[in-house]
């Protein structure tokens, strides 16, 4: 797993994931929520304590709300590499769940649910989000591959498309 986080300011963060077969750890955050979008291959999005796990395909977004306890698989074929693009607004913050929990046997035997047309929350940030897209074309970060960057232009400009300006529903409730 290569994770480059190359932007957090005025409570935006942006980070871009490329997985080999190994998993994020599971984690939760109580002050932001993920939203992810996938530009290569197939991200699956575990949330072992609701039972449910997602599968989002090149071009699709999905939103973890604050508090869930989840986890990024590569849900590509063993030998594909997949890509996401991860955007939260807000303090960052993320708190680690141990092994000993066992989240993992909780959706070992789940059928994955695809996710083809999914809304993101994106509170009252969609000109700071537009703005930034429009920053990220004109400039690619040090870190990141030309690829890469029109991943993150391709990402950031899909969360404001799709994004509702408001907080997620799910986010008020805590663990």
């Amino acid at each position: 797993m290569e994770m480059k986080e190359f932007y957090y300011q005025d409570g935006l963060r942006v980070s871009v994931f490329n997985l080999d077969h190994e998993a994020v750890p599971y984690h939760f955050h109580n002050e932001v929520s993920d939203m992810v979008y996938c530009s290569r291959g197939q991200i699956a999005i575990e949330l072992p304590e609701a039972g449910e796990v997602f599968t989002v395909h090149p071009g699709q977004v999905f939103q973890v709300p604050r508090t869930n306890k989840h986890r990024f698989v590569n849900g590509a074929p063993v030998g594909t590499r997949s890509r996401y693009v991860l955007l939260q607004i807000g303090a960052f913050d993320i708190n680690f769940v141990p092994p000993a929990e066992g989240l993992a046997e909780k959706v070992a035997d789940r059928e994955a649910t695809h996710v083809a047309d999914a809304e993101v929350y994106i509170e009252n940030r969609e000109g700071d989000i537009r703005k930034l897209a429009e920053h990220f074309a004109a400039e690619r970060p040090e870190v990141l591959t030309e690829e890469e960057q029109g991943d993150v232009v391709q990402a950031l400009r899909c969360f404001v498309d799709r994004g509702i300006a408001a907080e997620h529903p799910r986010a008020a409730v805590q663990p």
